[in-house]
């Protein structure tokens, strides 16, 4: 195959891989769709890249005015369209096998780290701890470990894993992280914890026990489902503000409002409690709580502007769902996380780079906003 590949006489090699179609169906279908999306031209080997008046009603029920979406499924939106339909819209998801777990993934070290701290601020709020200050901290201290012993204890005997030193070691880092957190919450007086793991239109367990059953419509009638993971009140109760804890690393912008729209939540969240709660979000923001995140932060006021540019992503997503517009366009090195890799296969973002741009002029725009 060597030569046949360096050659540049198109005559010497045509036809030499014709063989690749005849060899099994599933073969020639991936042949055809890759000469097909190597064309500079868009096509239905791109994605979905217009409506038929078949598609039309099945992608009407898919708007955002007519069923709820989480937060963190229209992200992927951003990050591009294609990943969006598959896991949104026809809700595909990897193939799990089972396998022993020898180290904590990303995933599941933030699911505990989240559950730990709701669990800590109930227990606070239900002993009439809370605001955690230097009085209490010593306390509020013996009862984070407490519930970090708890929690570690749940998630050992469900993941089972396979190192239990391994794990000890992680769950003394999550320990570290919290504990370190919990004493920058002792010097912090403006803002009250007051709802943990809010939801609104889920059902799971160990949500806040005033969750909103129901999705919130928002005013321009867009439908949104999620999980707020604190919500503290000034101390006169007059404004909130609305907290995504994160546990990685903080790549936020300072001038961050929604992150080109894969960071939605502080804004849209804010949005979603205003209309639940009926009341006034001051602020939003991203907290970085860890060790890795340096235990930064990163704030955003939530004022007419901050909520114009969330209904900007709301109404942008919502578009390209009416006009059938979900093509493959990564973002800069978004295949390299992407869990639908083997249904495009590589070099995605090169290929896409030599399309027309018109059809990618909303999914642009959206990745241009701050």
């Amino acid at each position: 195959l060597g030569p046949l590949l360096e050659t540049r006489d198109v005559a010497a090699v045509k036809g030499h891989a014709r063989y690749l179609l005849e060899l099994n169906p599933a073969l020639r279908r991936s042949v055809i769709s890759r000469w097909a999306r190597a064309h500079a031209r868009w096509s239905t080997s791109d994605g979905l890249i217009q409506v038929t008046p078949a598609t039309t009603r099945a992608l009407g029920h898919h708007r955002l005015r007519n069923r709820p979406y989480s937060l963190s499924a229209l992200q992927r939106f951003a990050t591009c369209p294609y990943q969006f339909l598959l896991a949104a819209i026809h809700r595909l998801e990897p193939w799990e096998e089972p396998e022993p777990l020898v180290r904590m993934d990303p995933l599941t070290r933030g699911s505990l780290f989240h559950r730990a701290q709701a669990e800590f601020f109930r227990e606070l709020k239900a002993g009439g701890a809370l605001p955690i200050t230097a009085s209490n901290l010593t306390a509020a201290i013996g009862t984070l470990h407490g519930v970090i012993n708890r929690v570690a204890a749940q998630y050992e005997d469900d993941l089972a894993p396979a190192i239990k030193r391994v794990w000890r070691d992680e769950i003394d880092d999550i320990r570290r992280d919290l504990g370190i957190w919990a004493h920058r919450l002792a010097g912090q007086r403006e803002w009250i914890p007051e709802y943990f793991e809010l939801s609104f239109g889920l059902h799971d367990e160990g949500r806040d026990p005033r969750s909103l059953p129901d999705p919130v419509v928002l005013e321009s009638g867009f439908i949104l489902r999620g999980s707020v993971d604190l919500i503290e009140q000034s101390p006169g109760g007059s404004a909130l503000r609305v907290t995504e804890h994160k546990t990685g690393r903080n790549r936020s912008n300072r001038d961050l409002i929604i992150g080109g729209g894969t960071v939605l939540q502080p804004v849209l969240y804010s949005m979603a409690i205003e209309r639940g709660l009926n009341t006034r979000v001051k602020s939003g923001r991203l907290y970085y709580c860890t060790t890795a995140g340096g235990f930064s932060e990163t704030a955003i006021a939530i004022d007419d502007y901050a909520r114009s540019q969330g209904l900007l992503a709301l109404t942008i997503v919502d578009r390209a769902i009416e006009l059938g517009r979900l093509p493959a366009a990564p973002a800069h090195d978004a295949c390299r996380w992407c869990d639908f890799r083997p249904v495009c296969g590589p070099d995605e973002e090169r290929r896409v780079a030599r399309k027309p741009e018109a059809l990618l002029a909303d999914l642009q725009a959206l990745r241009g906003v701050r």
